[in-house]
């Protein structure tokens, strides 16, 4: 059976990259029609300068309407890039859906010297800050605690756990916030591979919601690497520090004869508080994504590159936060960068505090095996961002 992505690359061949229009379908499932088109627009906030260098991650989270908080995992910390530490965070300044002001925030040592944002109270290893949400008057991120490993280069490094972060305090500034760290139990690394949660976080569009979704991946084994699938915890709203209190989705991953997509959600017998019998739900996804309503879609969108590193930026959608998930769309291929062949790419994800209702705002990073091309070259090693329009039939 021809997959989907073969089919995608065929018209990519043909309609220029920087605006494509695709319909297309397949065994029956219908596939809107979408442009693609880079967001100069959105990347200038990001642009290295004497405050801020460049970084990856790059998860957005709203605080209330006119900030939105980015948190990103290693970061250069001016433009020079003779300095990098773990983690860092900004606030970005919004009127409606546009950005008007961004500020960059690291930590400080008691020396008054720059360091991570966020370190871990156990002194081993380091934070790469993740996914969060604003819950009330508190704030949630998570953070993957990792380790480096004597190996050194770009994958010199392994988790060793997860932590959520709870700040009790987002309205004032973040050298003033007060952060609560919670090691997870929900976390595996064997000869079977990881599992972990924090991947994603989803507020559901639904005002009577009284869930937060929250997700990860689990590992399975196969002779090449290791392929990643997607899977989802609840927890009820202003509760997602009882972290005893997380339910995992055990349910199908497809809908059954007569069933409807609500039961996915509403059948008691689909949850469960055991992590290990989590339902993996979308196969192929990555260590980060992000699951997000769309509205002109009437349905939640899951983005991430394809096996966690290509060039291949993917799209499932699913009538709730939980599935049924489609099969994956190839929304967008990086194109190669010329000033470096030794480039990668990965960390897609969707921004819809960005975002019209017609449209979802990715972005995703590109880096280096070339570490001293990276550090020469302020491009390589930063946020880029496209619009994926999606036009009405």
């Amino acid at each position: 059976m021809i997959r989907q992505e073969l089919i995608i690359l065929c018209l990519a061949l043909v309609v220029p990259a920087t605006q494509r229009t695709w319909a297309i379908e397949l065994s029956g499932v219908f596939v809107p029609k979408f442009t693609v088109e880079k967001a100069p627009e959105l990347e200038k906030w990001f642009d290295a300068s004497d405050k801020w260098g460049g970084a990856d991650g790059v998860f957005s989270i709203p605080l209330d309407e006119h900030r939105l908080l980015f948190t990103f995992g290693d970061t250069f910390t001016t433009r020079q890039r003779r300095k990098m530490v773990n983690n860092s965070i900004a606030i970005m300044q919004l009127e409606g859906r546009t950005p008007v002001d961004v500020a960059f925030y690291f930590g400080q040592t008691t020396d008054g010297e720059i360091r991570s944002f966020a370190v871990p109270e156990d002194h081993r290893g380091l934070f790469w800050l993740a996914a969060g949400f604003r819950d009330g008057d508190r704030l949630h991120l998570f953070a993957a605690h990792i380790e480096l490993t004597p190996m050194g280069g770009p994958f010199g490094f392994r988790q060793i756990g997860e932590a959520l972060l709870t700040v009790n305090n987002p309205d004032d500034p973040p050298p003033q916030w007060h952060i609560q760290q919670q090691a997870l139990p929900y976390f595996r690394s064997d000869d079977q591979g990881t599992a972990v949660m924090g991947s994603a976080v989803c507020v559901p569009a639904e005002a009577n919601s009284q869930y937060v979704y929250l997700y990860g991946f689990e590992e399975e084994k196969t002779p090449l690497f290791p392929i990643k699938h997607a899977i989802v915890a609840r927890v009820a709203k202003g509760r997602a520090d009882h972290i005893n209190e997380w339910e995992f989705y055990c349910g199908p991953s497809q809908l059954p004869p007569n069933a409807q997509p609500q039961d996915f959600i509403i059948r008691a017998e689909n949850w469960t508080r055991d992590f290990s019998r989590a339902t993996r739900l979308a196969r192929e996804v990555a260590s980060e994504y992000s699951v997000s309503y769309v509205p002109c879609l009437q349905a939640y969108v899951m983005v991430y590159t394809r096996l966690g590193l290509s060039q291949e930026i993917m799209m499932r959608r699913a009538p709730t936060p939980v599935g049924p998930w489609s099969e994956a769309l190839r929304l967008y291929r990086v194109p190669d960068l010329p000033e470096d062949q030794k480039a990668f790419y990965y960390a897609a994800k969707a921004h819809p505090a960005l975002a019209a209702d017609d449209e979802l705002v990715i972005s995703y990073v590109a880096n280096s095996f070339d570490f001293g091309r990276l550090v020469r070259t302020p491009e390589i090693y930063r946020p880029w961002f496209i619009r994926v329009r999606f036009v009405p039939e």
